[in-house]
């Protein structure tokens, strides 16, 4: 079962990835003029750590080794652990591309 968490946490680690120049998808104000929220676009997951979420890469680069490295650093200052950055992969039909993910889950 996903434990509940607000909202601002997310936002909060969407902001540090920013500001280290890692982009991950936002919401959309479907409502509104079709422009990114400030909410992160987040998935939900079950990992073998536990239940988790994770943010899709807004574009087809994968992560360098670099950020990867910043990724893990922000996510345990801010009280999460990292239990996978996968590559993009591209489906078995060619069909659909799966972006670069970032997995994680709330540090016990």
């Amino acid at each position: 079962m996903h434990k509940k968490i607000g909202n601002g946490r997310f936002k909060t680690l969407a902001k540090e990835l920013a500001n280290n120049d890692i982009k991950i998808n936002y919401m959309v104000d479907w409502g509104g003029d079709m422009s990114e929220t400030d909410q992160p676009r987040l998935g939900t997951g079950s990992y073998t750590q536990g239940d988790g979420w994770y943010f899709t890469k807004s574009d087809r680069n994968d992560f360098t080794a670099k950020e990867k490295k910043t990724i893990k650093d922000i996510f345990k200052r801010k009280d999460f652990k990292v239990v996978g950055v996968s590559d993009g992969e591209m489906d078995i039909d060619d069909d659909r591309y799966f972006y670069p993910t970032i997995s994680f889950i709330l540090n016990k």
